[in-house]
């Protein structure tokens, strides 16, 4: 509804009535907002309890608009059997009814083939079946939510919230599946991990060209990507024993340092992220090149007591765009991961 200014109304009271009407819909848009992450859990049946209860009447309680799952809803010493998955899907979706957003771990399908596994199996067929448990049904969304799949990677979304784009990444612990391919063929499972790791660079671009209008970019993931299994930037003559996520950090600065309109600031980006301690906010992670590139390390995985990460979004307060606590202690996070 387009808003009309009389002429009595301006010549009472003036350009301050005029200019607040005009800014108006700016300030809708700019109100922050909150939302929930979980991840690294339920890795005990204490967790579970928790998760089930306390947890969610949390979430139920906090009017989120949705919740972000970043991976590894089992331990890693339990088989990956499909009464487990099934379970733990309807447990997970059960946070919050249709508003779930879930990003795979190394724990839900490179890690299920493991030989102390009571029933150890391949890790592609694993994939297989994550995919068709957790990502089969579309999700029924509002359409202003402009909510999207990836094709061929149905685990990759986007969505927006509050004039904010949300991305997830499918980039797991395990280094990125490159290592530890216990029951498969290597050629193979290594290709598919290339196949994904393009995959997510062309939907990471997708996202920031989506957010060119928007005020803040939140990606998710679950592996912790300063974290790798071997070292130098992984190429195809260079495949295991690499830096798994070297390119992806690289992308992710080079795109975050140019996400700015002309002649301003650059506007905030934050990366959730899983898989290691400790919980943590990172302001420095885009360091000189990309100082509006924040990091999270969200809580969990065997951090006591159980709980969610709660995450505000204000990008319109430039120094603190994104404050977090844990939702049922209201714990701050360390203001520097290293």
């Amino acid at each position: 509804m387009k808003a009309t200014v009389t002429k009595p109304l301006l010549q009472r009271f003036g350009l301050s009535l005029l200019l607040w009407v005009v800014l108006l819909p700016t300030r809708i848009q700019a109100q922050s907002f909150r939302f929930i992450a979980v991840g690294d859990m339920p890795y005990s049946p204490q967790e579970q309890q928790v998760l089930d209860r306390e947890i969610k009447d949390a979430i139920s309680s906090s009017q989120a608009p949705f919740v972000v799952h970043y991976g590894d809803f089992k331990g890693g010493g339990e088989t990956c059997s499909e009464a487990l998955f099934t379970a733990r899907r309807n447990q997970m979706y059960g946070l919050l009814p249709g508003r779930v957003f879930y990003t795979p771990g190394d724990n839900d399908w490179t890690d299920c083939d493991r030989p102390f596994l009571k029933a150890p199996i391949s890790e592609l067929d694993q994939l297989d079946l994550m995919r068709r448990l957790f990502f089969h049904e579309p999700l029924d969304l509002p359409e202003s939510w402009a909510y999207a799949r990836q094709p061929n990677f149905p685990e990759n979304g986007r969505w927006q919230q509050n004039d904010v784009v949300f991305t997830t990444l499918h980039i797991v612990g395990t280094n990125n599946g490159r290592q530890e391919i216990l029951l498969d063929d290597p050629e193979l499972a290594l290709s598919l991990v290339e196949a994904r790791d393009q995959a997510n660079r062309v939907w990471l671009q997708a996202a920031f060209d989506e957010a060119e209008d928007a005020q803040a970019l939140v990606v998710i993931v679950q592996a912790d990507v300063t974290d790798p299994d071997g070292s130098g930037a992984c190429t195809a003559f260079h495949r295991m024993n690499c830096d798994a996520f070297a390119n992806f950090r690289d992308q992710l600065m080079r795109l975050a340092a140019n996400f700015r309109e002309q002649g301003k600031p650059a506007k905030p980006v934050l990366l959730v992220h899983g898989d290691t301690n400790p919980f943590c906010l990172d302001k420095n992670f885009g360091g000189e090149m990309a100082p509006n590139l924040w990091r999270l390390n969200a809580w969990g995985d065997f951090q006591s007591p159980p709980d969610a990460t709660e995450i505000t979004v204000q990008p319109s307060i430039v120094d603190e765009p994104f404050t977090v606590k844990t939702l049922l202690r209201q714990n701050a996070p360390t203001p520097n991961c290293h």
